[in-house]
């Protein structure tokens, strides 16, 4: 294994941890926000509820699992990896993900916009037990599936503010190649998605 395999090996478990961190210190912040500042039921109508409520909809425990796994592994998954394809300086653009989803999970938790469940009548110790076996697995998955990723940028852009900057392409497609560590991130990431996924159904 040669020196830049072994140090992206070594930073793999650090990314899991900063962007899994970042996630829950958003995910905290705004579910007070969600439960002291907004009414009950605030974001019943938004478009990740139509979402959630489609899915609720299907019949049948297999069709159900085939739609969730449909958004959260095919649709989910690609844009995790996908936008790491971009980089800003040194930050790829797949990191924004955990901070996005901290701030809409919190905030559906908070007002207890959930589309399946109506949390005021779930007891505290089932409803942790449950949230962290389907999104906090599922959270956990997607920061793998970035942070394996986090080293195939093609396309890089200096500053955040500049808005007529352009990326540029700073590498391609056939040089990319994942270490031993990555991979195996790579592969828990999918695992943890498909298994909150069959939970939730």
């Amino acid at each position: 294994m040669n020196a830049n395999a072994a140090r992206r090996d070594e930073g793999v478990l650090f990314r899991v941890l900063l962007l899994y961190g970042a996630y829950n210190l958003c995910h905290n912040f705004a579910f007070l926000l969600g439960y002291l500042l907004l009414a009950p039921g605030a974001l019943k109508g938004s478009h990740p509820f139509f979402i959630a409520s489609w899915v609720d909809e299907l019949s049948g425990f297999w069709a159900e699992l085939a739609g969730t796994l449909l958004i959260n592994l095919l649709i989910m998954g690609s844009i995790c990896i996908l936008l790491n394809l971009q980089r800003v300086g040194a930050i790829p653009l797949g990191y924004l993900v955990p901070l996005f989803l901290g701030l809409t999970t919190g905030l559906f938790l908070g007002t207890n916009s959930l589309a399946a469940l109506d949390l005021s009548g779930v007891p505290f110790l089932a409803g942790t037990a449950t949230g962290l076996t389907i999104g906090g697995a599922e959270m956990l998955g997607y920061v793998c599936l970035i942070a394996a990723t986090a080293g195939i940028s093609i396309y890089q852009r200096q500053t955040w503010w500049r808005w007529e900057e352009k990326f540029v392409r700073v590498g391609s497609l056939r040089e990319l190649r994942l270490s031993r560590g990555e991979v195996i991130v790579l592969v828990l990431g999918l695992f943890l998605i498909v298994v909150a996924g069959y939970r939730e159904s």
